[in-house]
């Protein structure tokens, strides 16, 4: 009993290993993903910046399908998302012209919940979460604005002050906030002070010259990931950054993406997002079809 007990017991988790392992497409021809987030049982999340939805690909499933449209999520375009399975949230970055807003959504449903317009307007671009609170970067404004746990509204937390205000990508990691610059190529790290507040922020000096860094998140063991878009050579990378002091040593980990924009991961494996935003940018490539999105299964040691 005990052998037959081990044996599914293998089965299962090398099934489960297997589906982490899987590739993730959207198939939508104009999906044009900027962001996508997982919760711990394999479940991904697909942000549509083009046409302003949310997919979903349920664990195992190669393919992801339709889960919040435009018209249910009152959406214009979908940036950042991140999922909180403790709170049963989905956290969606949403922008309409003039418009920009923190929403909420019920994570197993998709029912909209809430929304927080960022003061004074901006750009609503990636989300990050600590001790409950939800922190997100405003790339027009340069800023990093905080949504305090049971708050009504978004608060001004950390400003940068550099001539480059594009706060992309975030993460904590400790009792720092690591953020970057899409166009200046800046790693930035903003300690917390001891009330809470932001101290100074400081570019770090990396090991390599950074190109289009966007999305950061954690790995299972605790490192940052970071993707690089690498602009229209098409060698976009998924990173591991490991900072100490005010150095930051940048490891490659897989290269050779087409415009990567996130990175999320379930367990041992990220998942890095090709945006392939080359095909609305670059006008040699504007009147081809960029084909299927994919967030592509890394393993990571």
């Amino acid at each position: 009993m005990k052998t037959k007990l081990l044996a599914a017991a293998l089965v299962l988790g090398a099934t489960a290993v297997l589906a982490a392992s899987r590739d993730v497409v959207v198939e939508e021809k104009m999906a044009f993903p900027e962001s996508l987030t997982s919760t711990p049982d394999g479940t991904l999340y697909i942000g549509s910046m083009n046409l302003g939805a949310v997919y979903r690909a349920q664990p195992g499933r190669g393919t992801a399908l339709p889960f919040i449209t435009k018209e249910a999520g009152n959406f214009g375009r979908v940036l950042g998302v991140l999922a909180d399975s403790s709170t049963n949230t989905l956290w969606v970055c949403d922008n309409d012209g003039a418009r920009a807003s923190l929403k909420s959504f019920a994570l197993g449903s998709g029912t909209p919940q809430k929304a927080y317009d960022l003061p004074g307007g901006g750009f609503c671009n990636d989300i990050a979460l600590k001790n409950g609170d939800a922190y997100v970067t405003n790339t027009k404004g340069g800023r990093v604005l905080k949504l305090a746990k049971g708050a009504d509204a978004l608060t001004v937390w950390y400003t940068n002050d550099a001539a480059d205000p594009s706060l992309d990508g975030l993460v904590w990691q400790g009792d720092a906030l690591y953020t970057n610059t899409y166009n200046g190529n800046h790693l930035i790290a903003v300690p917390m002070n001891a009330d809470g507040s932001a101290g100074k922020g400081r570019n770090l000096t990396t090991s390599t010259d950074l190109y289009q860094p966007d999305g950061m998140r954690l790995s299972a063991g605790g490192k940052i990931l970071m993707v690089e878009g690498r602009g229209k050579d098409g060698n976009g990378r998924l990173d591991e950054v490991t900072v100490s002091g005010d150095n930051a040593t940048i490891t490659v980990i897989k290269d050779h993406y087409v415009l990567p924009t996130a990175v999320t991961t379930v367990g041992a494996t990220a998942y890095v997002l090709e945006a392939k935003l080359n095909y609305q940018r670059d006008p040699a490539l504007k009147d081809k079809a960029p084909g299927t999105f994919t967030a592509h299964a890394v393993p990571l040691k």
